[in-house]
């Protein structure tokens, strides 16, 4: 398929705006840094050119989820009329720079965007321990109970053996424990260097070959991440993951509460998600002597719920 009858979103300028012209733009400039092993160069090259598309579009928003210490599209950052904005803005302009850096597959640009205040409203925890699945799940996970219980109800909605699942899990010292769960419980691993919103994309779409993401990752990757599992219809739960005694403390009677997908993800939303370096879920961006092509998902829940896999030709 290509870029021409992509469904767009209106902004008050009244130009129509596909967000994943905005990703394939950052997936385009930082597919040029893919192993060149500057991580800091691909990071600054996906944001810059994420920037510059969504003003090209005439995008007025505000950045209210992303990466931490982004200089370019920083928390509380504009776009756009800085008064009058219509979106606030979950912006991953590279999720895997590591990976671009290294060559390695895996890595993504996305995009979220949603009606202003339409985000919830956490306590400032930075961390969160959550639980993916595909649709086929829903209504079956409990992150109070075991993992095994979860991992077992997984597979007899899927109508396979625990022994079928493959679990995706960032390869982290505070997964160690949470590793030999999973291991105990007879399923298999997908470790992953980089890619807690990739994981999660991988456990809640189809034909991946991930059936469930575990593990403790970013509040803001976490709810980035619930947005994209809400438009695959799949299932999602979170819960914070304090950690120290300042952050327990901040995080006060919501310690230890349960979020489920409509409490981490709007009810309207558009996510686009490109793919940089390639992997199981996109392909990455390929560049030969009549352009570029890149491999996208285009989703939202605005008008209809609707998920459109993407392949744009660029051409020179």
């Amino acid at each position: 398929m290509d870029g021409q009858g992509v469904r767009s979103i209106e902004v008050r300028t009244g130009v129509p705006v596909s967000l994943v012209s905005v990703t394939e733009s950052a997936a385009l400039a930082c597919g040029r840094t893919i192993g060149r092993g500057e991580v800091e160069r691909a990071r600054e090259t996906a944001a810059s050119a994420m920037l510059h598309a969504l003003e090209v579009a005439g995008v007025c928003g505000r950045v209210v989820l992303g990466p931490r210490g982004d200089p370019i599209l920083s928390h509380g950052a504009t776009v756009g009329r800085p008064e009058d904005p219509s979106f606030d803005l979950g912006v991953y302009p590279v999720e895997g720079a590591t990976l671009v850096a290294r060559g390695l597959p895996g890595a993504i640009s996305v995009l979220v965007a949603a009606e202003p205040g339409a985000f919830p409203v956490l306590p400032a925890v930075s961390y969160a321990e959550k639980l993916v699945a595909g649709p086929a799940a829903r209504g079956g996970l409990d992150l109070d109970d075991a993992l095994a219980d979860n991992l077992r109800r997984i597979a007899f909605a899927r109508d396979v053996r625990v022994a079928d699942l493959v679990v995706a899990v960032l390869d982290r010292p505070r997964h160690r424990d949470l590793i030999e769960e999973v291991r105990a419980a007879g399923a298999r691993i997908l470790l992953l260097e980089e890619g807690e919103i990739a994981g999660a994309l991988l456990a809640a779409a189809s034909g991946t070959g991930v059936d469930a993401m575990v593990g403790i990752g970013g509040l803001d990757e976490t709810i980035i991440a619930a947005c994209a599992v809400r438009c695959l219809d799949g299932e999602i739960q979170a819960r914070l993951w304090p950690r120290n005694d300042e952050e327990r403390f901040l995080a006060g009677e919501e310690l230890g509460r349960v979020y489920r997908v409509a409490e981490l993800a709007p009810e309207q939303l558009e996510v686009a998600v490109t793919g940089i370096s390639g992997g199981p879920l996109l392909r990455g961006v390929e560049f030969g002597s009549h352009g570029a092509e890149t491999e996208s998902l285009d989703m939202s829940t605005r008008f209809r719920r609707t998920v459109r896999r993407i392949r744009t030709w660029h051409l020179p």
